[in-house]
């Protein structure tokens, strides 16, 4: 089980090394899966629509949420040239209901690769957290189960994932930056 490290634990220097590092272990990840080069590849911000197919680029609950038991909030398959690594949370609600996430593996969510129970992130003035990163590469399908301590409705809670996605230029970003 992932151990989670709130934004108030962390300097705004740990923060980005934190990010720096993800982003390192991403690429390296995908040019080893692939065996092209770092400057084939653009790292950037998941999008929570244009990644993993939600209702729209905000993030929140997609599903109905059943209280207190493990229930299934999306699915998606990547694409084979698209990998993720998911490392941290921010939950922009009045009222936190979601205290855990299992990221899981296949179409029906038959592996869990890790578990964060970020519940203790609610009660901090910037409801930020940040674990050890889980990668998908291309063609699994990333399955996300959330454990609510009451009944939701898609929708009602702003949990945002911190993710990083590592693809070819192209895709969505056209070319590399000068700077």
């Amino acid at each position: 089980m992932a151990r989670i490290m709130t934004a108030r634990e962390l300097s705004t220097t740990q923060i980005v090394s934190i990010r720096d590092d993800v982003k390192a272990r991403l690429l390296a990840f995908a040019i080893k899966e692939t065996g092209k080069s770092a400057s084939e590849f653009v790292i950037r911000d998941a999008l929570a629509k244009t990644d993993f197919g939600l209702g729209t680029e905000e993030w929140d609950n997609e599903s109905s949420l059943t209280a207190n038991t493990w229930t299934e909030d999306w699915s998606k398959e990547l694409p084979k040239t698209k990998f993720v690594a998911f490392y941290g949370f921010v939950n922009n609600s009045d009222n936190p209901q979601i205290i855990g996430t299992k990221f899981k593996e296949g179409s029906s969510g038959q592996t869990t690769r890790d578990v964060v129970m970020h519940g203790r992130m609610q009660v901090e003035d910037v409801p930020k957290c940040y674990f050890e990163p889980i990668i998908y590469k291309g063609g699994e399908t990333i399955y996300i189960e959330h454990y609510s301590v009451s009944s939701l409705s898609a929708g009602d809670e702003e949990l945002e994932f911190v993710a990083l996605v590592a693809e070819p230029y192209g895709e969505i970003i056209s070319r590399k930056l000068p700077y």
